[in-house]
């Protein structure tokens, strides 16, 4: 890709401005508040659009700070650039009431489409971390930032695997153990309302194991009951004959009672009709009276020391083995439903483990998830010798080969080594520090940009370097032949390039 024309229509402190580009290396001269970071920040809206940013923090975001104060409704740039054999033309307007953007060919007139991913296509799929971390070095930002690792590590994972580098292993990664944890959910979800209600059964079951226990103790109380009375209320064939011997005895005694009772009353009236005197009279009408009081007395005693012996007892028995018979009815039928809820309870509880096909969907996601891990493993172990490779090149280059291999960890922290030592980059000077993270900017780029050559934007990135690194630097960029944009608000750079006899396009902001 090549910038050819950025047209700021509205846009920041611009108003109509347009500015050209060359091939080579461009410097876009201007004292501080002039435009460049504007322009900067212009070239990167243009090509991945701008977003506002929510609640307080929209006050101060980069569309608040560029949007212009006049006419806010038209806040549009166009860009004219290259890319492959052709030409393209993009517009956008960002007011984010009447945000649009249109991409046309210039080459054969077709009409693009921003939103169907045409423009992302020309850009080969290019990301704006990847931009933000390469290919545009903002002012005093060469040190890489987080971004870039997890940018770097995606495309160290698919390198081998796809020519685009696409596949973002942290979103897949993390895609995964989302759809993990909702299967883990779902079955924890399902174990736990299972156990509910087999806690529920299990409630059930011991309420009637316990009802059958108890009826079948009340049974054994009444079976122990009955027994006993039976036993101790039990009357043998003799003990009746004793029992009827002695009711006939009572009663021979009280018939011959009554007999001579009665021959002493005959007796009693026929000497009272003898006896003349009052007195004696009444002595023997008393005595009349007192034998027929004893003959009365020994019938009625009679009648009730005539027991039934057997009928009562009999009776309680017979309500005893009633009573005994409804508790086994009520034993068997709560042991039935004892039963029941039992094999119930067992088959539920069989039904509990996790049914087959959820445990091999598990199984399939993490291993998934190990694979992607291993795979960028090994991709990011080839992907790394490549990269310390070109970073050592490109060091050495800058530091006229004084510093010529590096070596870097998984979150690209670094440490330089020389011909006599080793030194960890946090112990360098700060120079050295931005000449390595320029290196390793320029390193990431040419694998993470490799299908589309994009321009490097420089933002007074040279701003820390001494006379030496800056020439070494620019000498390093004319070499490599591609578009270069410096914004500077210093003449250094074009007299650096002067003195090494670099030819550049120079944009002056003054």
């Amino acid at each position: 890709m090549r910038l050819k024309k950025l047209s700021l229509s509205n846009f920041g402190r611009f108003r109509g401005e347009t500015l050209e580009l060359k091939d080579g290396i461009n410097v876009i001269y201007g004292e501080n508040e002039s435009g460049k970071s504007t322009i900067h920040t212009f070239i990167r809206s243009m090509l991945f659009g701008m977003k506002r940013g929510r609640g307080r923090a929209a006050g101060n975001d980069e569309y608040s700070r560029y949007e212009p104060w006049e006419n806010s409704s038209w806040y549009q740039g166009r860009l004219e650039f290259s890319s492959g054999d052709k030409e393209f033309r993009l517009t956008r307007n960002f007011a984010s009431r009447e945000k649009s953007e249109e991409l046309v060919c210039l080459t054969d007139g077709e009409v693009l489409s921003v939103e169907d991913g045409d423009l992302s296509m020309l850009l080969a799929g290019i990301s704006e971390n990847v931009y933000e971390n390469t290919v545009s070095v903002g002012q005093l930002k060469a040190r890489t930032g987080d971004a870039l690792a997890q940018e770097l590590r995606n495309y160290m994972a698919n390198y081998q695997g796809s020519s685009d580098g696409s596949l973002n292993v942290a979103e897949a990664l993390a895609s995964l153990k989302k759809k993990r944890k909702e299967l883990e959910q779902e079955i924890e979800q399902q174990q736990k309302t299972g156990e509910e209600e087999k806690q529920q059964l299990y409630s059930r079951l011991s309420y009637v194991e316990q009802d059958c226990r108890e009826a079948k103790e009340k049974l054994e109380s009444a079976e122990a009951e009955r027994k006993y009375e039976m036993f101790d209320r039990e009357i043998s064939p003799q003990e009746v004959r004793k029992q009827k011997e002695r009711f006939l005895n009572k009663r021979k005694w009280g018939v011959a009672c009554g007999v001579v009772a009665v021959f002493l009353t005959i007796l009693c009236v026929m000497q009272f009709f003898r006896v003349s005197s009052l007195f004696n009279r009444l002595a023997l009408g008393a005595a009349v009276f007192a034998l027929f009081f004893i003959i009365y007395w020994m019938v009625r005693h009679t009648r009730e020391d005539d027991p039934d012996i057997e009928e009562p007892e009999q009776q309680k028995i017979r309500k005893m083995n009633w009573n005994v018979e409804y508790l086994e009815r009520e034993v068997r039928q709560k042991e039935v439903q004892y039963q029941n809820l039992r094999e119930e309870y067992e088959e539920f509880c069989a039904s509990l483990t996790i049914p087959k096909e959820k445990q091999e969907n598990v199984a399939a996601v993490t291993l998934a998830m190990e694979t992607i891990e291993k795979i960028s493993r090994q991709q990011q172990s080839r992907v790394g010798i490549r990269l310390r490779q070109s970073v050592s090149e490109i060091l050495s280059e800058l530091t006229d080969g004084k510093y010529r291999q590096i070596s870097m960890d998984d979150d690209l922290k670094i440490g330089l080594h020389s011909e006599n030592y080793y030194v960890p980059l946090e112990k360098t000077s700060r120079g050295t520090m931005e000449q390595v993270y320029f290196a390793l900017r320029m390193a990431v780029m040419d694998i993470l940009c490799s299908e589309e050559e994009m321009p490097v934007l420089l933002d007074e990135t040279f701003a820390m370097y001494d006379e030496y690194r800056l020439e070494r630097a620019l000498t390093w960029l004319a070499k490599k032949k591609g578009q270069v944009v410096i914004f500077t608000c210093q003449k250094r750079e074009e007299q650096t390039l002067d003195r090494l006899g670099i030819p550049y396009h120079k944009v002056d902001l003054s």
